[in-house]
């Protein structure tokens, strides 16, 4: 520390306005590139983000309005409960199935050569007149285009 003090002191007073006038240039410098430009940056991104975040944040809102709207209301009353025994009849309209009521909540169905889409056709009306949801299902395709061998186990919510 002393060599740098005695440095400075031999200077002559031009010489030292000069090298703080360097110095002082290069603080500037410095403190332009590794605290203003990264700040400004940040600055820039989160300004091109903001209205993005700000829609997000509207549809957000709609939805939470959605689900307290659909709390609010009542819960639809399940369809008429036919006997699962009626279904059973039903699934001759899929052909190459079988049906096997397991209890009065739940059937299976087992389809070793069926179509995809009477199959989505059949779960569908099998939800809308007798109120049931697949507790599990095995679909595997056939070499024949549209063609499903099925094994599902239906239940009555």
């Amino acid at each position: 520390m002393n060599a740098i003090a005695h440095a400075w002191q031999g200077r002559n007073a031009r010489e030292r306005r000069v090298i703080g006038l360097v110095v002082a240039v290069a603080a500037i410098v410095l403190l332009v590139v590794f605290a203003w430009l990264p700040l400004e940056r940040s600055r820039a991104r989160l300004a091109e983000e903001l209205p993005r975040l700000r829609a997000s944040i509207a549809a957000l809102e709609r939805d939470a309005e959605e689900v307290k709207r659909l709390r609010a209301t009542p819960p639809a009353s399940p369809p008429a409960a036919a006997p699962l025994a009626a279904l059973a009849t039903n699934s001759g309209g899929l052909a190459g199935s079988q049906m096997q009521v397991l209890d009065e909540r739940r059937v299976r169905l087992v389809g070793t050569d069926v179509s995809f889409a009477g199959l989505l056709e059949w779960l569908r009306n099998a939800q809308a007149t007798h109120g049931m949801r697949v507790e599990s299902a095995k679909v595997d395709a056939l070499p024949a285009p549209g063609r499903v061998r099925a094994e599902l186990v239906l239940t009555r919510s």
